[in-house]
């Protein structure tokens, strides 16, 4: 992503974490997969995906889905923002070191590129099955996942020093 020696300004970064939230939601709201079967056609997004594992008995896999692939990357990004944003505009902020502490242990939940390549694998394997094509969701999760990789490339504890 970014070399060592380059950094981003919180500016910058801000922007990347602003850029992080519009993809995240535009990845929550669209279908992740459409599956075409005998003249039936479903679309679905991954919070449906996971609805339909609860209510199939695998709760396990519906609860890691939406920790790993919605709840850690909101927070994550929702933290960076929480951090950035005071930073960015020049301002002191009373919650940064436990925002900072906060979004550290968040980002190993985070894991929206494992659930993009497990998807496109899914999506192969039911191929033989049914009809079935990647959707915008899941082609979002992977523009999400470069722009959280980035994100997590440029670290944040530099601007904790520029303060």
């Amino acid at each position: 992503m970014l070399g060592r020696g380059h950094r981003l300004s919180a500016q910058s970064l801000l922007a990347l974490s602003i850029a992080a939230l519009v993809v995240f939601l535009i990845a929550n709201l669209s279908s992740i997969v459409s599956v075409g079967l005998r003249g039936q056609h479903a679309d679905t997004t991954l919070a449906g995906a996971a609805s339909i594992a609860w209510q199939q008995g695998e709760h396990l896999v519906a609860v890691l889905a939406i920790a790993t692939a919605i709840v850690a990357p909101a927070m994550l990004i929702a933290l960076r923002l929480l951090v950035l944003w005071p930073i960015a505009r020049r301002r002191s902020s009373p919650h940064l070191a436990l925002a900072m502490r906060a979004m550290h242990a968040v980002s190993r939940w985070n894991m929206v590129e494992v659930l993009t390549v497990a998807a496109l694998v899914s999506v192969v394997r039911i191929g033989h099955l049914a009809q079935a094509d990647a959707g915008p969701g899941v082609l979002a999760f992977a523009a999400l996942a470069l722009i959280l990789a980035a994100l997590e490339s440029a670290g944040v504890r530099h601007l904790w020093w520029s303060r």
